[in-house]
């Protein structure tokens, strides 16, 4: 699978980077993987999370998968729990695949989390590290 995940104790963030192709079964693998094996961690729950998709060559994403992918992610979020997630994306297309994925994801109402594309990583990080 094309995901790598890093964790930030420190940060309290846990960075995803995605290089192979996006496609609709992989990336619901991979968040299917990653809820088992990373989020279900108590101590993992709090924290922040950015996924890079920068470096994709090529999206095959539909609606659909987009609106599975944000309805199996809102099922982790955690009661009571702010985070954030911030998408880095280099496309175009990724830009605007990323916004449908930000707004599905807001109108679920188990969701917890604020989810915005970026463009820029560094932009995408100091989001993640801001504290009002």
């Amino acid at each position: 699978m094309p995901a790598e995940h890093k964790i930030d104790h420190n940060a309290r963030i846990i960075v995803t980077t995605w290089t192979g192709v996006a496609t609709d079964g992989e990336l619901i693998d991979a968040l299917l993987k990653y809820q088992e094996e990373i989020k279900g961690e108590p101590d993992y729950r709090a924290y922040n999370e950015m996924l890079d998709l920068s470096q994709t060559p090529k999206f095959e994403l539909t609606a659909d998968g987009i609106r599975k992918l944000a309805k199996i992610a809102a099922k982790t979020d955690a009661p009571g729990v702010r985070n954030r997630v911030a998408i880095v994306v280099g496309a175009p297309v990724a830009y605007g695949l990323g916004r449908m994925y930000e707004t599905y994801r807001s109108l679920l109402p188990e969701t917890s989390k604020d989810v915005r594309v970026f463009r820029d990583r560094v932009k995408a990080m100091e989001w993640i590290e801001y504290k009002a």
